[in-house]
This record gives C-alpha cells, sequence and structure tokens, in this order.
C-alpha cells in the first residue's frame, strides 16, 4: 500500500470504530479544531511538538492538568491503518492518562506517523519501544453482563482523530 491508500483505510477504519475522523493541512487545524470543541471547553494540550504549538492558537480555555480538562489535544505516536487504532505512549514528556481520562480525546496524527499494520509499527520502535502505551479504538465501551452498554467508563466518550 501506498501513503494515500494506507491513510484512507486508517480514516476508513477509524470511522467505523466510532471515531470521529477527518484529515486536514496544517494551515486549517485551527478551524478543524474550533469545530471539535465549544467555546467554553477546558482543553489539556502538552505544547511539546510543532502540531500541539500550532493548535494552541485555537484553544483559548486551556487547562493546565488533564485531570481537570474536558478534552485533550495532543499529538500521538502512531496509527494503524488496518484497525484505525491509536497509539498513544509515555515518550517526551506525555502522560498516557491525558489520552483516557478526559471525556472528549482529540488526537492529532501526522500521516507519515500511521502504519499499515500492528508488525509495521513494532517494527518501527523495535529499536527503542515506549515504557508505556495505549491502543486506543473509538470511544470506550463496555457492556455488563446483561449487555447493558456504556460509553465513557474507561476512557473517553468521545474520540476524534485529526490527520494532518
Amino acid at each position: 500500500m501506498n501513503r494515500e491508500e494506507i491513510v484512507a483505510l486508517f480514516l476508513e477504519n477509524a470511522a467505523k470504530a466510532a471515531a470521529g475522523a477527518q484529515q486536514v493541512s496544517t494551515r486549517s487545524l485551527g478551524t478543524a479544531l474550533k469545530k471539535l470543541l465549544p467555546a467554553e471547553a477546558s482543553v489539556y494540550c502538552p505544547g511539546l511538538s510543532k502540531l500541539e504549538q500550532a493548535a494552541l492558537k485555537a484553544l483559548p480555555q486551556r487547562a493546565e492538568d488533564y485531570a481537570e480538562a474536558a478534552a485533550t489535544v495532543e499529538e500521538v505516536l502512531a496509527g494503524i491503518a488496518e484497525t484505525g487504532s491509536l497509539v498513544c505512549a509515555s515518550v517526551e514528556g506525555r502522560a498516557v492518562q491525558a489520552s483516557l481520562l478526559p471525556a472528549h480525546h482529540i488526537a492529532l496524527l501526522p500521516a507519515e506517523k500511521i502504519h499499515a499494520n500492528l508488525d509495521d509499527f513494532f517494527a518501527s520502535v523495535a529499536a527503542n519501544p515506549p515504557t508505556n502505551m495505549a491502543l486506543i479504538t473509538g470511544s470506550s465501551r463496555t457492556a455488563d453482563i446483561e449487555l447493558t452498554l456504556a460509553i465513557g467508563v474507561h476512557g473517553p466518550e468521545r474520540v476524534d482523530v485529526i490527520v494532518v
């Protein structure tokens, strides 16, 4: 598969997993974020990468701690096209919990960080794997013994992915 096909497969499978999925240019990132977030929402964004720095301009209500935020906007380590999954990791001073605790997780994903499948991803980090990783496929879902579905119990209620 070429890069365009991998990105298209990722977007398709992320949408099938009930995640909002879109591809935008770096220039359109702020507009995309404003459409996803209410103006009054408190948002945690670590501001560690160039993408996160670009996102900060569109986030008027910033939270200093993810535990206090309604949403997290962060660049994720990778995407897996085969499943539409995100890979969040405790690298570069990031806390994996930031992607799991707030009710809304907005993942910023550079197109070049999308791998065709899990094997390709693990091969890419084999020399220096992250200490802690979470693979996220859509919003958190769980069901009890009576099959009553609950959203957001073990992670975010809403997941959006912006492929840049």
